[in-house]
């Protein structure tokens, strides 16, 4: 399976985010440096709380779990929305 793309989260968000590299990414997550080299390189894979931070952060539904099919930008933002939502509802079951 295809790994987290860190690289163009941090091309698009990074600037926004300061975080200009995976070593800057782990420090925000609280992981380690080799932790992010094992999701982009697709050896393991972020918690789901993980997961939901990375989305809280801006990355997106392509960005986490690769491109499952061609898609336009406003199918793409419906999508995110979608699993956004979903997540939300999930996490706030979760924690009850």
């Amino acid at each position: 399976m295809k790994g987290l793309n860190i690289k163009e989260f941090l091309a698009r968000e990074g600037v926004r985010l300061v975080i200009r590299t995976q070593e800057d990414l782990a420090a925000r997550l609280g992981v380690s440096d080799q932790t992010i080299s094992n999701w982009v390189k697709g050896k393991t894979f972020p918690t789901h709380q993980m997961e939901w931070q990375l989305y809280e952060m801006g990355m997106t539904t392509e960005e986490m779990f690769g491109k499952a099919y061609p898609s336009t930008t406003k199918v793409e933002g419906q999508m995110d929305r979608m699993v956004k939502a979903s997540l939300m509802r999930l996490m706030e079951n979760l924690n009850r």
